[in-house]
């Protein structure tokens, strides 16, 4: 994947209290009306923030989107349990419970936008993808190296492999599971893909 570069900030210091209210702003209003909908000014009327205040910090929509998401996306955070498996499966529920929540909903729906705004669509891949894809690196890199996994493993495909899974069950479940439903989803996905992934004995 080609890196692309994150948005230059325009030279205001930082609002921490505006930017919080702005980003809660932004996943709101797009939650409810998608990318047509999505505009500084109807981001500026839910925060209760001036169109100059907004156009000061962000030069368009688009950088405005990036960040909120930048700020809320549900990354992983630093796995390392010293097992491929207890790794994987932390790292799938970690996504489960971020793909239930409204920034990883938004996410989603962001996604699916940017098709037609092959831009946007860069920044947003690298802004989402850029942490999840180094924690599945690093898991495939540590259990390389303890002799778990082929070290052609490909850490990319391991992340489809995963995220593809939890994905489809978060969006199509018809209630939200209990914690031991997802625990044993997460294991089951995880059993199967590192099956996959390892050579025949």
């Amino acid at each position: 994947m080609t890196d692309v570069a994150a948005p230059r900030r325009r030279g205001r210091p930082r609002d921490a209290d505006l930017e919080d209210r702005v980003f809660d702003a932004v996943l709101e209003v797009y939650s409810e009306t998608s990318w047509r909908g999505f505009t500084l000014d109807a981001v500026g009327r839910r925060a209760r923030v001036g169109r100059a205040a907004l156009y000061r910090r962000w030069e368009s929509k688009d950088d405005l989107l990036v960040q909120a998401l930048e700020a809320r996306s549900p990354l992983p955070v630093p796995i390392d349990t010293g097992d491929l498996r207890s790794d994987l499966v932390e790292l799938a529920r970690q996504l489960l419970q971020g793909y239930r929540t409204t920034p990883g909903l938004v996410s989603l729906r962001v996604a699916l936008d940017a098709r037609v705004n092959p831009e946007l669509l860069a920044r947003l891949t690298h802004t989402l993808n850029k942490s999840r894809l180094l924690a599945a690196r690093t898991i495939v890199h540590r259990a390389v190296e303890r002799g778990d996994l082929p070290a052609d493993t490909s850490a990319t495909l391991l992340l489809e492999l995963v995220t593809g899974a939890v994905l489809s069950h978060a969006l199509f479940a018809l209630t939200t599971p209990e914690p031991a439903e997802d625990d044993a989803y997460a294991e089951l996905v995880v059993e199967t893909t590192v099956r996959g992934l390892r050579p025949p004995p």
